[in-house]
C-alpha cells in the first residue's frame, strides 16, 4: 500500500510545526512536557519587564513570565502572570520582586522566600516589590548633596548680607575718620620726635656730666672690690657657722630620738613588755578582744535590764526573822493598783500583790533559795522582759 504524496506533505508539515513550537519554547527556557504552577503579581508598573522574562529563585531560573496585562477600574494596575516549576514549594508570603538582571536594564522576577508555614498553591497572587529605577537611585544619592548645596548657598547669602552691611555709608565714613586719626597720630609722633631731638641737643652737657658721675661710681666700686668681697665672705662665713651649729644640734636630737625608737621596736619584736606581748602574742590579743566583747555585752544587758542585776529587798532585817526570808520573781510593777479583772491576773491566777515604797509589785512565784529563783527567771523573762528577783518575807 502506497502513501499518497499529500499525506506525506501533511505529516511533514505537522512535524515541522511541532518542532518549531518545541524550539521556540526551548529557546524561551520552557519545556512542553514539564508541569508548572502559575502565580500572579499585581504591580503599579513593571519598568520594562517583558513576556518570557526569567523568574529566578535564589539565583536559579525556575520559570518565566507568561503574560502582562492591565487591570483595575482605570487600568492603573499591571497584572503579571508567571510560571514556576511544580516541584518548588513557596511560602504564602513569598514576594515577587522585579529587579534588574544586568547593566543593560533587562528585568527579571526574583522570588524572595517568606517564613509562613502555609505554602502557596497554583493560581495564588503573591506579594510584589519593585526595584527603584536608576533615576530614583540617583535622586536619592543626590538629595543629600542638594540639601548641603542649598545650606551652603544660604550661608553665603548671609555672609554677603553681613559684608554689604559692613560697607554701608556709615562704615565707609567711620573708616575714613579712622585713617584721618591715624594720620594725625603719625604727625604728632613726628613732632614729638623733633622735640626729643631738640631736648637732647639742649641737655647734652648735663647728660655728659651724669655719665661721668656714673663712670666715677663704677671706678670706685672697682677699686674697693677687694674689701667688698671680704665683707661678703665674712657674712657667708657667719651664716655657714650658724647653719652648721643648728644643723649639728638638730641631727644630734634626731639621732637620739631614732635610737629610742629603735630600742622600743627591738623590745617589741622580742616580745618584751605589754606592747611586745600585744604585738607578738596572738592569744593575748584574742583574750583581750574577748574580754572587751563580754564587757560590752554586759553593759548593754545592764542598760536594758538593770533590774536583773539589782535585787530589791522587801524584808525588814531589824526584825530578825531570817527563817521566813524567800525570793520572788516580779513580772509587773505599778504606782496604781491593778483591777482584779486585769489581763495579767487572767494569765497568772496565782499572782501575788505586794506594796513596797509606794508601788505595787506583782510576784509571779516565790522560792526559798535564790538559785531556784534565778533558774526560773530565764523562763519567765521569755514572756516578761522586765522581770526581776526580790527578797520577800513569807509572813
Amino acid at each position: 500500500m502506497k502513501i499518497k504524496r499529500e499525506v506525506k506533505l501533511a505529516i511533514t508539515a505537522l512535524l515541522a510545526v511541532i518542532i518549531l513550537i518545541w524550539g521556540i519554547n526551548f529557546l524561551k527556557g520552557s519545556s512542553l512536557f514539564e508541569s508548572r504552577n502559575v502565580f500572579y503579581g499585581l504591580y503599579d508598573r513593571v519598568d520594562g519587564l517583558k513576556v518570557s522574562s526569567g523568574v529566578v529563585y535564589r539565583g536559579y531560573q525556575v520559570g518565566q513570565v507568561l503574560s502582562i496585562s492591565f487591570t483595575g477600574e482605570r487600568f492603573d494596575k499591571v497584572l503579571v502572570e508567571f510560571s514556576v516549576k511544580k516541584g518548588l514549594e513557596l511560602a504564602r508570603n513569598t514576594s515577587a520582586y522585579i529587579q534588574s538582571a544586568d547593566l543593560m536594564g533587562s528585568k527579571i522576577i526574583n522570588l524572595i522566600p517568606g517564613n509562613a508555614q502555609q505554602l502557596a498553591v497554583n493560581g495564588d497572587t503573591l506579594r510584589t516589590q519593585l526595584e527603584q529605577g536608576l533615576m530614583e537611585q540617583v535622586s536619592n544619592q543626590m538629595l543629600p548633596l542638594k540639601q548641603k548645596a542649598e545650606h551652603l548657598f544660604s550661608s553665603l547669602d548671609s555672609v554677603l548680607s553681613i559684608v554689604q552691611g559692613l560697607f554701608n555709608e556709615d562704615t565707609k565714613q567711620n573708616l575714613a575718620n579712622s585713617f584721618r586719626s591715624i594720620d594725625r597720630t603719625l604727625h604728632h609722633l613726628e613732632g614729638a620726635s623733633g622735640n626729643l631731638d631738640t631736648l637732647i641737643e639742649g641737655e647734652a652737657g648735663r647728660i655728659s656730666q651724669i655719665l661721668e658721675h656714673i663712670n666715677s661710681i663704677t671706678a670706685n666700686l672697682e677699686q674697693n672690690n677687694g674689701e667688698i668681697s671680704r665683707t661678703l665672705s665674712n657674712f657667708a662665713a657667719i651664716s655657714d657657722s650658724i647653719r652648721q651649729a643648728n644643723l649639728k644640734q638638730t641631727l644630734l636630737v634626731l639621732q637620739n630620738a631614732l635610737s629610742e625608737v629603735d630600742s622600743i621596736l627591738i623590745k617589741m619584736n622580742e616580745g618584751r613588755g605589754t606592747l611586745g606581748a600585744f604585738v607578738n602574742n596572738d592569744e593575748f590579743y584574742y583574750n583581750l578582744n574577748q574580754v572587751s566583747e563580754n564587757l560590752n555585752r554586759l553593759l548593754v544587758e545592764f542598760r536594758y535590764n538593770p533590774k536583773k542585776f539589782i535585787n530589791l529587798s522587801l524584808i525588814d532585817f531589824s526584825s530578825g526573822k531570817k527563817d521566813n526570808m524567800g525570793y520572788g520573781i516580779v513580772i509587773y510593777e505599778s504606782e496604781n493598783r491593778l483591777s482584779p479583772d486585769a489581763e495579767i491576773y487572767k494569765q497568772n491566777p496565782n499572782l501575788k500583790e505586794v506594796r513596797y515604797k509606794g508601788k505595787y509589785l506583782y510576784i509571779w512565784n516565790t522560792y526559798k533559795k535564790l538559785k531556784s529563783a534565778q533558774r526560773q527567771l530565764d523562763n519567765v523573762m521569755k514572756r516578761y522582759n522586765n522581770a526581776y528577783i526580790v527578797k520577800i518575807d513569807f509572813i
